[in-house]
């Protein structure tokens, strides 16, 4: 299955939901390369993506409503995903589906 397409996300943060949108390209069964954008925030590039698998990793900076480097792990299941979102300690629930 390829992860190649656009992914409406929500992260379940300590200050309420953060929704974001992914937009990723895999060029290959472990490359991929993509873009995310944050509630009112320019997209940005994804910092060192790893895809094993199913599962897609790299770090983010958001800066709203903290700004925080975050550890992000997804793990794609048809057009579903679930996953999680380390900021330092704290943990965050990501889910999401595919928009296109």
């Amino acid at each position: 299955m390829s992860l190649t397409g656009t992914w409406q996300l929500s992260i379940a943060t300590p200050v309420g939901d953060r929704k974001f949108e992914l937009d990723l390209v895999q060029h290959g069964p472990d490359q991929i390369s993509g873009q995310s954008r944050y509630e009112q925030e320019e997209a940005q590039e994804l910092t060192n993506p790893q895809l094993e698998g199913n599962t897609l990793s790299w770090t983010s900076k958001i800066t709203r409503p903290i700004k925080v480097i975050a550890k992000m792990e997804l793990t794609f299941d048809g057009d579903s995903v679930t996953g999680m979102a380390r900021a330092g300690v704290f943990p965050a629930k990501i889910t999401g589906r595919r928009a296109s």
